[in-house]
């Protein structure tokens, strides 16, 4: 006994260890601030931001409001500098030449996959977008493209018209509120099924893809990209989502070639029909997580612009009066159908659907991660090396003064008067490169590229504007709206993977006549 309390007594105390924590967490955070105010500085990479704590870095100021945060420090530090998030070193590359250095970089210097595969590859499944070789996902995405071309989308048009009132018929009337993103977000998924991902699908999505495709919604965070397999429920329902949505498709798949039907015109029968280069038919469990992808990219997009637009025309009575106008002079008549050719013919509604994409990226960040030992940038003479992530700040950039002229103010007619700085650059010669799916069709060195430029340009444009154009125009034919109580547009929210506006997003709606 004697012995144990000798040793008790040369053991610290609570107080003490506390005490020692303490000093060590100090010394820890002295060491890092000293190494940063008077550590050497390398003069060939970008510079660093300041930050006070040690792996987590920039992250809490980053997360909080992103793009207040990339503006401060471009003032600080100018168009490329480097910030840590948890870990991991982020090279940000701001304005056109930025975009360009992001998005041209060749594949064995910087690459898409290494920057997102560990977490889409739990949403999409294996072998197919990032986790495929690269040559594969070009060739997968030219599968896709083939899917939406100009005779699909002359057949979207009215089953979109059908879609819009179908589901708007069902509101309390003549009056009443509706929260614009939940909302348009439900009628996305519903055209968005309904033209690509084939009758089954469609009529499935009051019960089973429904739920399933939120529990793979829940699994795409900014925590997934993070740590992207936590052993933690929402991960798990993220994971039996997955299968349970590859074994639906797989057996539509078998039932379609059961019954030898080739009569439909779906994207899922596009694929169906197509082979590999070196001629293989593509397996079911690449289709399958083709069209999840297809799925998930076009609905977090167009879900978010849908209510943007809703809720900026909400703001603004004059702008939907003046669309309403010209759907008559074009048409003759707000009763005349909408057709692929006339919505093509509508500058000003074009007009407001690319300015909501300038001022509301849905995603306002894309990254590369180095895979070489260092890439360099040719305008600044700039090294990053291996292991860093590049990253182009759509949301940033597109509301630069440099390019656009009040760049907060919503104004679409700055894409037809084209008085802004943005109008004056010329267009790089990279927008003709064929990666395999087609021409790009844009230059990387654009300070408006809403949806990426390069290799991973997003092949879902086209048909993401004529999803959205059929939309509002079927939507300003049936109601007039505005924001509830005559609010602002609602500030926004960055918690998620997209940029959506603040919950709730109210907006009040009368029937038209």
């Amino acid at each position: 006994m004697a012995i144990a309390s000798t040793l008790l007594t040369l053991l610290p105390s609570p107080t003490h260890i506390i005490l020692y924590g303490v000093l060590t967490v100090g010394v820890i955070l002295a060491i890092h601030v000293l190494s940063q105010l008077i550590g050497p500085k390398d003069p060939k990479q970008p510079p660093v931001v300041f930050s006070w704590i040690p792996v987590l870095g920039n992250a809490v100021q980053f997360g909080m409001d992103p793009i207040t945060f990339l503006q401060d420090c471009q003032k600080k530090y100018g168009d490329m500098f480097t910030f840590t998030m948890v870990g991991k070193r982020v090279t940000v590359c701001l304005g056109a030449d930025g975009n360009q250095f992001v998005f041209n970089n060749k594949q064995n210097l910087s690459s898409a996959a290494e920057a997102y595969n560990h977490m889409t590859k739990f949403v999409f499944g294996p072998e197919v977008v990032y986790d495929a070789p690269h040559s594969v996902f070009m060739e997968q995405k030219k599968f896709i493209k083939a899917g939406l071309n100009s005779d699909c989308f002359r057949r979207h048009v009215p089953m979109i018209v059908k879609e819009t009132e179908d589901f708007f018929k069902n509101y309390p009337k003549p009056t009443g509120l509706m929260e614009a993103y939940s909302t348009f977000g439900k009628l996305i998924i519903l055209t968005a099924s309904s033209c690509l991902m084939g009758k089954e699908i469609r009529a499935s999505l009051d019960d089973t893809v429904a739920d399933l495709y939120y529990d793979l919604d829940q699994g795409f965070k900014p925590i997934n990209f993070i740590f992207p397999n936590l052993p933690l429920p929402s991960y798990r329902r993220r994971d039996t989502a997955r299968e349970k949505m590859a074994a639906l498709y797989s057996s539509i798949i078998q039932r379609r070639k059961a019954d030898n039907d080739n009569s439909n015109s779906d994207l899922l029968q596009a694929l169906m029909d197509a082979t590999y280069k070196d001629g293989t038919n593509i397996p079911d469990h690449h289709i399958a997580g083709m069209m999840i992808a297809v799925l998930f990219g076009g609905q977090h997009t167009s879900a978010t612009t849908s209510a943007w637009t809703i809720l900026e025309l909400a703001a603004r009575p004059d702008l939907v009066k003046e669309l309403r106008q010209e759907q008559i002079e074009k048409l003759g008549s707000l009763k005349t159908d909408l057709t692929f050719e006339n919505i093509k013919d509508m500058p000003l509604l074009d007009a407001v659907i690319r300015e909501t994409l300038r001022l509301h990226p849905p995603i306002y960040q894309m990254m590369r991660r180095v895979v070489a030992n260092k890439v360099v940038c040719e305008k600044n003479g700039f090294e990053i090396p291996k292991g860093n992530h590049l990253c182009a700040a759509p949301g940033v950039t597109q509301v630069d003064p440099t390019y656009f002229n009040e760049p907060l103010k919503y104004n679409p007619y700055r894409w037809i008067e084209k008085t802004d700085p943005v109008h004056q650059l010329e267009q790089g010669d990279d927008a003709n490169i064929d990666y395999g799916f087609g021409a790009v069709g844009i230059s990387s060195n654009s300070p408006f590229l809403p949806f990426g430029a390069g290799r991973h340009r997003c092949i879902g444009e086209q048909f993401g504007y004529l999803q959205l154009k059929t939309i509002m125009s079927t939507f300003i034919r049936m109601f007039d709206f505005e924001i509830e109580g005559g609010k602002p547009v609602p500030k926004s929210d960055y918690t998620s993977m997209v940029v959506v506006p603040e919950h709730p997003s109210n907006i009040s709606y009368t029937l038209r006549e």
